[in-house]
């Protein structure tokens, strides 16, 4: 924790569920949260007290929902910005724990990892893209994870949009925004890549390959966002010293569908003719 000065601001539970109201949050709403806690600043009680002040703007029967991804679940040799010598791979795949709903943590941050172990709190079961939420809709919310595109079809993300929930962006920008995914995972010309992870199936671990959304790298996921900023259907406001963004989930992914219905069309025909001068 950082140090404090005489003029460090510093927010408290009180002071950040008044920020979230006037940003927009309201009662009994369903909320995704993506965030990044350093964004806020010094907050008294750290990551517990911004998922208090979260609960307390959406009272009486609101839900929070938040990411709960584990992509050190994965084959080893996938892991991003983490090079895995060739020798160590197949002691570390031997030994790779199995994803565990209950015990495995997430590397989303620190206000979503301590949201996991919040009690009441329930998590979808998916081994890499796992969803929690606690409220009246969570069961609702997690009941289902398809193994395969698991941001797509018959997913959290899937239940959120039909219930179109919000979003809040908090200190982070669209390349943090999973809804987007779901976005893609709607259209014909969806990018795609394969996930491998292990898991038990009648009783015996295996090694499962299914098809799942690639990673956008931050190529089109900030410039779907700026356009969607500026059609005007994002309210913003501060969280702390955290810049935030709150708007409709269903509103940004019918957006962003038509936005990569053209855009990743013309990736396509780029690709399958690379000769063509369009």
């Amino acid at each position: 924790m950082k140090a404090v000065s005489a003029d460090t601001p510093i927010s408290t539970r009180a002071s950040l569920t008044q920020d979230l109201k006037q940003i927009g949050l309201k009662p009994d709403s369903i909320i995704m949260v993506h965030s990044a806690l350093s964004a806020i600043g010094w907050v008294v009680g750290g990551p517990q007290t911004v998922i208090h002040a979260l609960q307390d703007a959406i009272a009486p029967r609101g839900t929070l929902v938040m990411t709960a991804a584990t992509p050190f679940c994965e084959d080893p040799a996938n892991w991003a910005d983490l090079e895995i010598p060739e020798n160590q791979l197949p002691v570390i795949r031997e030994n790779l724990p199995l994803f565990d709903p209950l015990i495995t943590p997430t590397t989303m941050g620190a206000i979503p990892e301590a949201f996991r172990t919040w009690p009441n709190t329930l998590r979808s079961d998916h081994p890499l893209s796992s969803v929690c939420a606690r409220g009246p809709h969570a069961a609702e919310i997690t009941a289902t994870h398809a193994l395969a595109i698991s941001e797509g079809s018959g997913t959290p993300y899937e239940q959120l949009y039909q219930m179109d929930a919000m979003i809040l962006l908090i200190g982070v920008g669209f390349n943090r925004c999973t809804a987007l995914h779901f976005a893609e995972s709607q259209t014909k010309n969806r990018r795609l890549t394969t996930s491998r992870f292990p898991m038990l199936e009648n009783g015996k671990r295996i090694w499962k390959e299914v098809p799942d959304m690639a990673t956008d790298g931050s190529t089109h996921f900030p410039v779907v966002g700026e356009q969607f900023v500026n059609s005007g259907r994002v309210l913003t406001g501060k969280l702390g010293n955290a810049s935030c963004m709150l708007f409709p989930m269903q509103a940004l992914v019918d957006f962003a569908m038509m936005y990569f219905k053209k855009a990743l069309s013309c990736y396509y025909r780029k690709t399958e003719n690379p000769k063509s001068s369009t």
